[in-house]
């Protein structure tokens, strides 16, 4: 496996270069809702929405990197960035993690380390520790404890390991910024999940239509809200931290 932290910044050293101008590092910012990328606002041409796909974010990063190595604008990094539920018991909605690796398939790929350093510097607060990839949602408090007791990650999303996995076959820096949304010990009903499209869009008639089959769900739909709201605000407050360029230039 090729580890990212190997990289030595002559990507961006580059990026800066030319007619002594400064240019903004093009870092690819995965996210599995539209809600996060409004927060990333990294632009269309730089955004990957996974809604809770790998496989989904590995075909958009390589149109991307595709696409912007056809165009002379080669992207710099890679940064999976939105909402995870947390494994660990510690962990509270709005805490957010910054990993040293995302775990999956028995793989372990290693997040940068100079660039989550930098991330790390600017937000002293936040958590460190493995971050778990999965295919499936996790929505009982058992199998988070399961999966924590098994693999030792502090938290667990869907499109993590996908861009991990893109970034280090194609030897791009890698990072991970995640907020929890949805501690341990909480369930997160079937509803909640029910409303979320493929393209990252909320379904709200979905939602609906599942608490109109199973109206117990309200009041667990309603803390799912409060725990995601709390999750929102702690990515739009890292981003406002982080500037434009997501902590990736204070690498040179």
């Amino acid at each position: 496996m090729q580890n990212s932290a190997a990289y030595d910044g002559a990507p961006a050293r580059a990026a800066r270069r030319g007619r002594g101008e400064l240019v903004r590092p093009r870092i690819a910012i995965v996210v599995g809702m539209k809600s996060e990328a409004r927060i990333a606002a990294a632009g269309a041409d730089l955004t990957i929405i996974g809604g809770g796909s790998a496989a989904q974010v590995e075909h958009g990063l390589a149109r991307a990197h595709h696409r912007a190595r056809a165009d002379g604008k080669p992207l710099h990094g890679v940064l999976s960035f939105g909402i995870a539920g947390a494994l660990a018991p510690h962990l509270r909605p709005g805490d957010v993690l910054l990993p040293h690796a995302v775990h999956a398939g028995g793989k372990a790929y290693a997040c940068h380390a100079g660039w989550t350093g930098q991330l790390s510097r600017h937000l002293p607060h936040a958590h460190s520790g493995a971050l778990l990839g999965v295919d499936q949602p996790i929505l009982t408090p058992e199998h988070k404890r399961r999966l924590h007791g098994a693999h030792g990650a502090l938290a667990v999303d869907m499109e993590s390991h996908g861009a991990a996995r893109f970034a280090t076959t194609n030897g791009l820096p890698f990072a991970a910024l995640r907020a929890i949304a949805d501690p341990q010990g909480r369930a997160i009903p079937p509803a909640a999940m029910a409303g979320f499209k493929p393209d990252g869009t909320a379904d709200i008639w979905a939602v609906l239509a599942a608490l109109a089959l199973s109206p117990g769900q309200l009041g667990g739909l309603i803390r799912t809200a409060f725990d995601a709201r709390a999750g929102m605000a702690a990515l739009l407050g890292s981003r406002r931290t982080l500037g434009s360029f997501f902590g990736f230039d204070d690498l040179v």
